[in-house]
């Protein structure tokens, strides 16, 4: 026998039984055996849970697919119910690594049983096992501890009063253990861990939160626990989810997934209240049909309009991909009659460089996306696509594209033109002998079903192509790019008023030259003014192009409108966009920018900019036909200016001015003051003098939103729109976000109008428990678009260290 005080021993290698005490090679590791517990804790606040979401991840493309296994579709987040968890490092011991143990005593006898008392310690590899007293007896291949018991293994730590573990035997219990996890920061306790076998363990009596001890203000508790870690399957029995003592959700029985497979199963529900559909509930069912197709499920009850069922498809293959969804409402009580939607994409690719395409999305009425739409993008929809056709690239040079595209467009849009079909042919290249090239062929019949008033359009066939050839000289501090355009096209049309022509045919060239310089300088007056060094830059530019005069009146306006003027379309060589029209061009405009710069950083903190165009001749062709030309020469004067030389104050404006008349046509306003984390206050003013492309009607609109804090843990956050015309309220967004140690409470009303010209509100309620789960309807994303500079409160953050699993 021998004595030791106070000592620390490294065990030979070859004392393989001392060596396997926490897992030989082939074995799974304690903490790996452990690890369900985690996950069934930090993956249940329902009766079941899929690992996968209600709205479905997007399909990887197909060069991220391996070509000679079978691909299986992506994992998906459920929401925040089953929070996602690293696999466990590699550290199963194997018989080269070796044993320490260490003790204020250590005895033993031969190979037979070590005695390890006052501060006990037996460390291998990953795996590190504390208390007062430990002893292992390696004729039962039996591990025993007594006495502040500590286990650490992969991150998860494990403390309790004794532990006893038979090594080989995958068999052990610890009595009344409290656990905690690196990687979620949540912690809980149990009766009692019963490890059956490798791949069989039973927990007793559990409960897990990520609360602090003193403050745990929400927790979750099973009465009992089974883990398959083989089939990566749990199940649970009596399982509740307490919130300030209040169980809100319980199961008799659920199984829950091990593991970031994706499992069938009940997903997270989506609930809210609406002015159009009262209380709204959604409860998805997912289920996994194979690694590479799945199905969702996700009935919904309104309790104004009745039950409505929806589905969504996903499959993926080597050489092709796809996802239908539909919804179908039978008999809405509202309407008294069935209403659905379905939409339906599909890529296949026949051949390297070409892919196949169906895109088909349609509802049954007018009134679908507004009573149906849960955000504003989806109720303000009122366009359908119904698309098919085949895309193939030759190389970077060559592009194709056949395709048929039709529409559904709802009241009180009118109908648009559709493509039946369309072949279009695209080369371009780039530095050839210092040329760039571009070549665009097309050929399109269009059509258009009657309009709201149950007229016909002109419809016909249309054919053009456009060669054109520029020869870019960039130098340093300059630059001049000449470039020349022709545009050939021939119509043959149909429904053509009387005396109209049903044949046409158009030629046109362009020629353009775009020129500018860069100057700068360093401005010691700005340096002085705010302590850092700035660089100025002063950036003139000249753009002329020239495009005869072609007589267009008789034409339809098939895919053409006029663009939008600004900065873009000011240096743009037609000012409209499509090609149905080609706008005479005898015009020069001119620009000039600065900016500022820091030197140290490179950071724009200023740019201004003006500009003006010149027409020479006066324009003749109009989006309406032919115009005559007007006296005018000079256009709207454009002003735009961003700054953010003030500390958390950004300012960014654009200013559309009329000399002739003096009056601002447009301008934008937009202030932002972000002083801190989740601390913007943003105002912003819009207006548009009245044309006839807006019936006369001006627009002039004022808008405040921000996210304040009220308290250290109450947040404030709103939006308000409000139109100076109408003097009304357009859109309203009020709600507040509150942020404890372990959870966060959101709460959102917002009213918005629909383009039917009613109005829609919606009440917005979640709680989400910090590395657990999310319950409610998540309003973040309606936040987000009508707040910028929203910060939601983030989960509990654990920042990994390589200390993170040293015991």
């Amino acid at each position: 026998m021998t004595v030791l005080n106070r000592t620390r021993k490294r065990l030979p290698r070859h004392s393989a039984r001392l060596s396997g005490t926490f897992g030989k090679s082939g074995h799974v590791p304690l903490a790996l055996r452990l690890r369900p517990l985690l996950l069934a804790m930090a993956g249940l606040s329902m009766p079941l849970f899929a690992q996968t979401a209600s709205t479905l991840a997007p399909f990887p493309t197909e060069q991220d697919q391996p070509r000679k296994t079978t691909p299986a579709l992506p994992a998906v987040d459920a929401g925040g119910l089953v929070p996602r968890l690293a696999e466990p490092k590699s550290s199963r011991n194997d018989d080269s690594q070796p044993t320490f143990v260490s003790a204020d005593k250590m005895t033993g006898i031969g190979e037979q049983e070590i005695q390890l008392e006052g501060h006990g310690e037996v460390r291998r590899g990953g795996s590190v096992v504390k208390g007062d007293r430990l002893i292992y007896n390696q004729d039962r291949d039996e591990a025993t501890a007594h006495g502040n018991v500590r286990l650490s293994r992969d991150g998860a730590l494990f403390v309790g009063p004794q532990a006893r573990y038979r090594v080989d035997a995958s068999e052990g219990t610890m009595q009344t253990p409290n656990y905690y996890f690196q990687q979620t920061g949540g912690s809980g306790r149990a009766d009692r861990i019963d490890f059956l076998d490798a791949d069989h363990a039973s927990v007793q009596n559990a409960t897990y939160t990520t609360c602090t001890p003193d403050n745990a203000d929400w927790y979750f508790r099973a009465s009992r626990l089974d883990f398959d870690t083989g089939r990566q399957v749990g199940t649970g029995y009596n399982g509740s989810l307490h919130f300030f003592g209040v169980p809100i959700l319980a199961a008799p029985v659920f199984s829950f997934p091990l593991s970031d497979e994706r499992r069938s199963g009940v997903l997270a529900p989506v609930f809210g209240f609406g002015s159009r559909n009262g209380i709204d509930l959604t409860v998805p069912y997912y289920f996994n049909l194979a690694p590479n197709r799945d199905l969702t499920l996700y009935p919904r009850l309104m309790s104004r309009r009745g039950a409505q069922l929806g589905a969504e498809f996903r499959y993926l293959g080597n050489d092709y991909s796809g996802q239908w969804r539909g919804e179908f409402l039978p008999n809405d009580r509202q309407l008294d009659r069935d209403r659905w939607s379905y939409s339906i994409q599909h890529q296949h690719n026949l051949l390297p460089g070409m892919q196949a395409y169906v895109n088909l999305n349609r509802v049954s009425d007018a009134r679908y996306p507004d009573d149906m739409g849960r955000t504003l993008s989806m109720a303000s929809q009122r366009q359908y696509t119904q698309e098919g056709g085949v895309r193939y690239n030759i190389g970077d040079d060559w592009a194709v594209l056949a395709r048929v595209q039709k529409f559904q467009v709802l009241p009180p849009s009118q109908p648009s033109y559709e493509r039946e079909p369309q072949l279009n042919v695209r080369y371009t290249k780039y530095d050839l002998g210092g040329f760039d090239i571009s070549v665009e062929s097309d050929y399109t019949r269009f059509t258009k079903p009657l309009d709201l008033n149950l007229l016909r359009s002109p419809e016909g066939e249309r054919m053009f192509i456009q060669p054109s050839i520029s020869y870019p000289i960039v130098r340093a501090g300059w630059f001049v790019t000449p470039k020349a355009t022709f545009n050939a096209a021939s119509y043959r049309l149909d429904h053509m008023p009387v005396g109209a022509p049903r044949d046409i045919t158009r030629t046109v060239p362009t020629f353009s030259i775009d020129s500018g310089m860069t100057f700068e300088r360093d401005a010691p007056v700005v340096s002085r003014l705010f302590g850092r060094n700035f660089i100025q830059t002063l950036e003139p530019r000249l753009f002329y192009v020239y495009t005869p005069f072609r007589e267009q009146s008789q034409i339809p306006l098939f895919d053409t409108a006029e663009s939008d003027f600004g900065m873009g379309q000011i240096f743009s060589e037609n000012p409209f966009t499509g090609y149905d029209r080609i706008a005479d061009n005898n015009k020069v405009t001119v620009g000039v920018t600065t900016r500022l710069i820091e030197a140290e950083t490179g950071i724009e903190r200023f740019r201004g900019t003006i500009a003006q165009r010149v027409d020479l001749n006066g324009q003749r062709v109009s989006i309406a036909g032919t115009a005559v030309p007007s006296d005018q020469k000079y256009s709207d004067l454009l002003l735009g200016a961003t700054v953010q030389l003030f500390r958390n104050y950004y300012f960014d404006t654009g200013i559309q001015y009329n000399r002739e008349i003096e009056r601002v046509i447009r301008s934008n306003i937009a202030l932002a003051w972000k002083p801190g984390p989740r601390q913007v206050v943003n105002v912003g003013y819009r207006y548009r003098r009245g044309t006839t492309v807006l019936d006369n009607n001006a627009l002039e609109q004022f808008e405040l939103s921000g996210q304040w804090p009220i308290t250290q843990r109450l947040y404030g956050i709103g939006r308000v729109n409000y139109d100076m015309n109408q003097r009304t309220m357009t859109d309203t967004l009020a709600g507040f976000e509150y942020d404890a140690d372990c959870w966060v409470g959101r709460v959102a009303y917002q009213r918005y109008r629909n383009t039917a010209g009613s109005s829609t509100s919606q009440i917005f309620a979640q709680i989400e428990f910090k590395g657990f789960s999310k319950i409610g309807n998540n309003p973040i994303d309606v936040i987000k678009l009508n707040v910028p500079g929203y910060q939601p409160v983030p989960a509990r953050q654990v920042t990994p260290s390589i200390l993170d699993q040293y015991e």
